[in-house]
């Protein structure tokens, strides 16, 4: 068993009610596809896991299929890095009863002792940001955002402390965002926050968003974009290896 293996099946992360989780219902390596949903959990009744429905809704018709759950959890090193375990979905019920109220819930095979594995939310190229590159990101309640790189599929963006909804920021919260192109167009969406990592002297914090309720319509446009970003950048550093 390598290390990370082995530090991977130190961590198990507690899957308490109301924790925010990630649900990956499929990965696709070689076209760089990932269908990530946020959810939370419900309730968990021995070796069942219920999990909110999410937006978009899972249909009912695939149960039985596989899926990664995941969470943020900090490694024996104190770093937050997201720990998933392959669950199988069991049902989709529309008639769980939380709180007192009947709702649509998921529920997923319950991780065991030593299931969880380090996963990633991710499967795109980060293109880190400079001054000239035209690309700036807005973000709900912030007037002056840092982008810092972007992705086809998240940011990871610097927020001051002075911004009003600073104090309110954690992990799992979703922020409106829309990725602006000067001179071209945005896309839009809502970035849940996956990482949050405050500076050494409280003034700013570096939040690490995944994108996701985006029309199709804007998922393509950045697709593009992130595109052409970074074949610029690379024809940048070929030229550089001329001068």
């Amino acid at each position: 068993m390598s290390p990370e293996e082995q530090a991977a099946q130190a961590v198990n992360p507690a899957l308490t009610p109301e924790s925010p989780v990630f649900l990956v219902l499929h990965k696709d390596a070689l076209r760089e596809r990932i269908d990530v949903r946020v959810s939370r959990v419900l309730a968990r009744e021995e070796d069942v896991l219920f999990l909110a429905q999410t937006d978009p809704p899972v249909p009912g018709d695939v149960s039985g299929a596989e899926a990664e759950i995941a969470l943020l959890a900090e490694d024996k090193n104190g770093t937050v890095r997201p720990f998933g375990y392959a669950a199988r979905l069991l049902a989709v019920r529309s008639d769980f009863l939380h709180e007192d109220m009947t709702i649509e819930a998921l529920a997923f095979s319950a991780p065991k002792p030593g299931d969880f594995f380090e996963t990633s939310l991710r499967m795109h190229y980060r293109v880190p940001v400079d001054e000239d590159m035209g690309v700036v990101i807005r973000l709900e309640g912030f007037e002056h955002p840092d982008l810092l790189d972007f992705s086809a599929g998240g940011a990871r963006v610097r927020v001051a402390e002075g911004e009003a909804p600073f104090a309110d920021l954690a992990v799992g919260q979703s922020v409106p965002f829309r990725l602006l192109f000067l001179g071209s167009g945005y896309a839009a969406g809502d970035g849940v926050i996956r990482s949050l990592l405050p500076a050494e002297d409280g003034g700013s914090a570096t939040i690490g968003l995944f994108f996701t309720n985006m029309e199709i319509r804007d998922i393509r446009y950045l697709e593009r974009m992130v595109a052409r970003t970074v074949s610029s950048c690379r024809q940048r550093e070929s030229d550089a290896e001329y001068i």
